[in-house]
């Protein structure tokens, strides 16, 4: 499986899409850093580093292009019939491209906190304490973790249907309008159903994170992506290809 991670790895980063959703990316980020500093000097940094990665315009600039770069002609091509008639088993193919998509994320996310250091560290009217850089961390952390949980569903819904153009709609779906649509729903019928979520438990771990506390509401949004994996991996392995 290593040599299969490499060989779509080397083809993954030359989809120039990624670079162009991370320069927006970066330029988005950039915007809102400066909003917020000049508003509110370093804590405006950290707050407009939230905004910014908590908005769906940073969804779509990222998670937008990781799937699409990893998944977008899996079904079209004959791609996955080749690589399992060398022996590569279903449930190996599916962990591959995961870790594909997890893989390209975090070198994405890492860009993002060492530009986020840069700033902090060679602007002298930005003064964060050590824990205020580690909470940010853990912040842009937890969004990486956020993301991928979009691509693991997104994907599933795809290895299901057999279709990509649900796939792609469905990580549109959950990074440009998943909260909302639970605000919505919260706010005409009063049901909390928002914490219960994915993106509501990892909420609540960072706030745990911020008052010093436990975050156990890791454990259940890790559930729910292991519960994705294998409803993906027990669809796929019912799937018939034609080779």
């Amino acid at each position: 499986m290593r040599n299969l991670l490499r060989a779509d790895l080397k083809r993954i980063f030359r989809v120039g899409l990624i670079y162009v959703g991370l320069l927006l990316a970066l330029i988005y980020i950039s915007y809102a850093v400066l909003e917020g500093v000049v508003n509110d000097g370093s804590i405006g940094l950290i707050n407009g580093v939230q905004k910014a990665l908590s908005g769906a315009p940073i969804a779509l600039f990222i998670v937008f292009p990781t799937f699409y770069a990893v998944f977008a002609h899996e079904l079209s091509s004959k791609s996955m019939q080749t690589i399992l008639g060398h022996g590569i088993t279903r449930n190996k193919l599916i962990i591959a491209k995961l870790l594909d998509a997890a893989i390209l994320l975090l070198c994405l996310y890492l860009i993002i906190i060492v530009a986020a250091l840069i700033v902090i560290n060679t602007e002298s009217a930005i003064v964060l304490s050590p824990q205020q850089q580690t909470s940010l961390i853990i912040y842009i952390i937890l969004r990486w973790l956020r993301h991928f949980g979009y691509i693991v569903f997104s994907a599933m819904i795809m290895y299901i249907s057999g279709s990509t153009v649900l796939g792609i709609i469905a990580c549109i779906a959950f990074a440009a309008i998943f909260k909302l649509v639970f605000n919505i729903v919260e706010f005409f019928s009063s049901l909390s159903l928002y914490d219960y979520t994915f993106d509501g438990l990892l909420d609540w771990a960072y706030t745990k994170v911020e008052v010093g506390a436990a975050p156990w509401e890791l454990l259940p949004a890790i559930c729910y992506l292991l519960a994705a994996l294998l409803i993906t991996t027990y669809f796929f392995r019912r799937k018939e290809f034609d080779f």
